[in-house]
């Protein structure tokens, strides 16, 4: 249970890993190659990035500006986004208004990668381009 949950958390990278190398050694043309290379190089940058944020979250994890900070931003963010979803499915006419631009722009992104969905959605846009490109 507890892989499962490990796995679910951190999107199963190593088990892709394995299949992308079990893909590319099992391929029988150059493009198939080609394929597996890149989504291994875009699975490598996922782990890397993974990485890295973890090394940044572990060198200022004992400052408690760091946190204050990280707070702010993402609660500014989350409360928007929860203040327009209740007022579109309840209907409560708040009108609550766009950030301005570019945040406007950026609000999905910065809280995506607060939650680390952002480096999975580049990797399997990366994925879906190398499919893409094979055809």
């Amino acid at each position: 249970m507890w892989v499962a949950i490990i796995q679910w958390i951190t999107g199963d990278l190593v088990g892709q890993l394995t299949r992308a190398y079990e893909v590319k050694k099992q391929a029988d043309t150059d493009e198939k190659k080609l394929v597996a290379d890149a989504a291994i190089k875009s699975i490598e940058a996922q782990m890397a990035a993974k990485a890295q944020a973890t090394e940044i979250r572990l060198a200022t994890a004992g400052f408690w500006e760091m946190r204050l900070i990280t707070f702010v931003i993402a609660g500014c963010f989350a409360l928007h986004l929860l203040l327009v979803t209740l007022d579109t499915c309840f209907a409560f006419g708040w009108r609550i208004a766009a950030f301005p631009s570019p945040f406007d722009q950026w609000e999905g992104t910065i809280l995506l990668s607060f939650f680390g969905v952002q480096v999975a959605g580049q990797g399997i846009t990366a994925i879906a381009s190398a499919i893409r490109g094979r055809r």
